[in-house]
């Protein structure tokens, strides 16, 4: 028997996985490592374990395993390729691994890996696809709610209904009319497209019904002036959009929102979420992706050195289900490199007490 780790998909294993299977194990990731293990007799693959990760990420997914039917051994050959994904990750200092349709045999709970909740029917790659997770390290806290963003720009609007869910103060509902919700929202945060960081303080504080004065909300904006707006260049694109953040800055300052101008720092930040805290977080994608993109996502858990996120957001043509945009811890070193958008690298944090 030999064992042999790859980043490809060789013809002896694809045939055994058959051309859908082998297709999907195959195909382009964009910059995201991805592994291939595979154990044989005599030559042919009798077990097989595809695994992927995130970059900047501290949480390695296993996205697919295979086994030859009736074959001896197979089973067991797939425990030790299973097992030597979580020995690696764990000497990678992952903090967790995930699992992709690990189904319901004893195999995924003697490994350790414990069910996750069904995410809301929302975007590509939330429906008919199940996942486990196995924390390496101990980071005790409630498992938040999941749901992907339905368009490319309604991010900030469904990390604040998370966010507003988690708090028991209403959100997602899985009734038919989540999208709904998500648009309406979008449509009361947004600079057109994006949602800024005052605008979206503001509109979860109208949503909320804490009574005034009590200032659950605070948003951190170090940078005066508008923000998100580096890529229009036309007088009038600029200037509507500038006005609605003068608007939204005008009604943080007359409510109970707290307006800071300082910059927050990682540790401040992973000290208040460890406290009880969520942060929904503006972050340049590139760490993660290798482009460019401003992004919302929901900070939720803490533990030393570490922030565990929800990411709205799931690269389904990379192969990425919910599974993988789901329980994302993060290092500090990686989420301060994260936490910087536009050439002045300003720093967007919106902080939401749970109580």
């Amino acid at each position: 028997m030999t064992s042999s780790t790859s980043v490809i998909v060789d013809d002896e294993l694809a045939a055994a996985l058959g051309a859908e299977l082998a297709a999907h194990w195959g195909m382009t990731r964009g910059p995201q490592p991805s592994t291939v293990r595979v154990e044989r007799v005599d030559g042919r693959p009798i077990a097989a374990v595809l695994a992927t990760r995130r970059r900047a990420t501290m949480a390695t997914t296993i996205a697919g395993v295979w086994q030859a039917a009736g074959a001896v051994g197979a089973e067991q050959a797939l425990e030790r390729l299973l097992g030597e994904v979580v020995v690696e990750a764990g000497a990678r200092g992952d903090v967790a691994v995930k699992w992709r349709d690990a189904g319901d045999g004893p195999l995924p709970e003697r490994l350790g890996f414990a069910p996750m909740r069904m995410p809301y029917r929302s975007a590509t790659g939330t429906e008919g696809v199940t996942g486990r997770i196995r924390w390496l390290r101990t980071l005790d806290h409630d498992e938040p709610p999941y749901y992907a963003q339905t368009s490319t720009f309604t991010c900030g609007a469904v990390t604040a209904l998370l966010a507003s869910e988690m708090r028991g103060s209403g959100g997602f509902v899985d009734d038919g009319g989540d999208r709904d919700r998500e648009v309406d929202f979008w449509r009361r945060a947004s600079n057109y497209p994006t949602c800024e960081p005052i605008g979206l303080a503001v509109a979860l504080r109208e949503s909320f019904d804490d009574a005034e004065g009590s200032s659950p909300v605070e948003v951190f904006l170090d940078i005066d002036g508008p923000v998100l707006l580096e890529s229009y260049t036309e007088r009038f694109d600029r200037a509507f959009r500038t006005e609605l953040q003068e608007q939204s800055l005008r009604k943080a300052l007359a409510s109970d929102v707290g307006v800071r101008r300082d910059r927050v720092g990682v540790h401040e930040i992973a000290t208040r979420i460890r406290g009880g805290e969520l942060a929904l977080m503006l972050i340049d994608l590139e760490p993660m992706y290798g482009f460019s993109v401003p992004h919302w996502v929901l900070g939720h858990a803490a533990a030393d050195g570490v922030v565990v996120i929800e990411d709205p957001w799931i690269a389904a043509s990379w192969g990425e289900t919910w599974v993988d945009a789901h329980e994302i811890p993060v290092a500090l070193t990686d989420l301060d490199r994260m936490l910087a958008w536009g050439e002045e690298g300003y720093r967007g944090v919106v902080f939401i007490r749970r109580d």
